[in-house]
């Protein structure tokens, strides 16, 4: 079992978190930045950290927090996620299903090959990992970095930990940058016609507020205060799905030395595994998705400000140039994913569903959000729903190749590696040309 979260670092990080709110609020420059609270409260965390100034007084074990949330993260979203049907998914969903799988897959395998050809011919001495520290903090951001971070600190490499959160943060930043310059570029050609500028926002969409007459409760209440709050039976849940997630994951990750079974795998399974037991007993009934997703929406934000505050500038400085040129090589290489590959795969609402893809290779999905609601604020294009759908059966190879590419990588299995993930991006491809292309245009004939 982990090393629990102490009362100080969660103190420190709270007071951070609304440090940083203000900050938001009121500071133009941060909003036209559209950086998120928890960034800039991790930043703060950083410099005021034993990083930089070492004025705040962090427990020595904080470092370990974000693991842990990322399991209470992982746990909570598979007690909200349901697993839809193939039907569904061909028919609503299968473009963006494709699109997916072939970005994120080939986004590891670009990163991995990437950083291990720097190694065979420019630093022979960096470790041949050092690849999935990119896609780990790109693609997954700090849930991700933390989880690869973890699996390289186990296998021997402690400095991979400090550049996938390094990485994760610095794609949140690229997300919304370069994604306000794809927009530019989608105007000059046509693709919009236009969007929401920073100057056309109201007050409170500057300031990351919700105005009072839109404000909406966080979850309906299910249980009798008479008996217990709802709300202490939904964190119940979570924290015994995270607490068994790491039990069952050091029993599974006993059987071989070089085996692990990372926290965020068990924990999501088991979450979805109660849920379903929840569903099939009729207990589903008085539980509310909005607390889990909201529980999920504070482990991130937890998870991204101890991420951040737990860099180590010294290593950072012995790996800058890789760093960079892996950084650049990743921008290129998602940026044509995002406006080759996109518009040949997903159809319909192309762009809307590119630019939020963007958001989420480079950043996490809420960046995603981000972006799409300035150019679809009233979300008519319906990408929200058709990801959400997607999601499950993607979420799956998601799983596997967070929590095997680090170890083939580290342990000399690269080819490998290639070999099966080229071999899964062909299967998708025939699976979108063959089936969820003619299910989607039955499904269009039909309605």
């Amino acid at each position: 079992m982990p090393k629990g979260l102490m009362l100080t670092d969660l103190a420190i990080a709270g007071c951070l978190l609304i440090i940083a709110k203000i900050l938001r609020v009121h500071v133009p420059l941060l909003q036209k930045m559209y950086i998120p609270s928890a960034v800039l409260a991790g930043i703060l965390g950083l410099v005021l950290g034993p990083a930089v100034a070492n004025w705040l007084p962090w427990t020595p074990t904080f470092t370990a927090n974000a693991g842990l949330l990322t399991a209470a993260l992982f746990s909570a979203l598979g007690l909200a996620t349901d697993i839809p049907s193939p039907k569904v998914v061909a028919q609503r969903a299968g473009s963006l299903w494709a699109f997916n799988q072939i970005a994120s897959v080939s986004q590891w395998l670009f990163a991995s090959m990437f950083g291990l050809l720097l190694v065979t011919f420019v630093w022979p001495t960096l470790n041949p990992a050092i690849g999935v520290t990119l896609s780990a903090g790109f693609m997954g951001g700090h849930g991700s970095a933390t989880v690869v971070g973890d699996i390289l600190t186990n296998s021997g490499w402690e400095d991979g930990f400090t550049l996938g959160l390094t990485f994760a943060t610095v794609g949140i930043f690229l997300s919304i940058s370069i994604g306000m310059l794809i927009l530019q570029l989608a105007l000059k050609l046509g693709w919009i016609r236009s969007f929401t500028t920073f100057a056309s926002m109201d007050e409170y969409q500057r300031k990351g507020l919700i105005k009072p007459s839109e404000q909406q409760t966080v979850m309906k209440d299910t249980m009798s205060s008479l008996s217990v709050d709802s709300f202490a039976v939904h964190a119940a849940l979570i924290v015994a799905v995270t607490a068994f997630s790491y039990i069952s994951s050091n029993y599974l990750s006993s059987f071989h030395d070089k085996v692990q079974v990372p926290t965020f795998v068990t924990g999501f399974l088991i979450g979805m595994l109660v849920r379903l037991i929840a569903k099939r007993t009729k207990a589903s009934h008085y539980l509310c998705d909005g607390a889990f997703h909201h529980a999920a929406g504070i482990s991130t934000d937890y998870l991204i400000i101890f991420g951040i505050s737990a860099i180590k500038i010294t290593i950072l400085a012995q790996y800058l140039a890789p760093m960079i040129i892996l950084a650049i090589g990743g921008i290129v290489f998602t940026l044509w994913l995002v406006l080759w590959v996109a518009p040949r795969i997903l159809g319909d609402d192309w762009f809307e569903k590119g630019l939020f893809s963007w958001g989420w290779l480079t950043g996490t999905v809420a960046m995603g959000i981000a972006l799409l609601r300035i150019i679809d604020p009233k979300m008519r294009s319906k990408v929200l729903d058709d990801y959400a759908i997607a999601y499950v059966p993607g979420s799956i190879t998601d799983i596997f190749i967070i929590s095997l590419m680090p170890i083939a990588m580290y342990n000399g299995y690269q080819w490998h590696a290639l070999g099966i993930g080229l071999a899964y991006i062909i299967c998708v491809l025939l699976i979108w040309r063959f089936v969820f292309n003619r299910s989607y245009a039955l499904s269009k004939s039909s309605s």
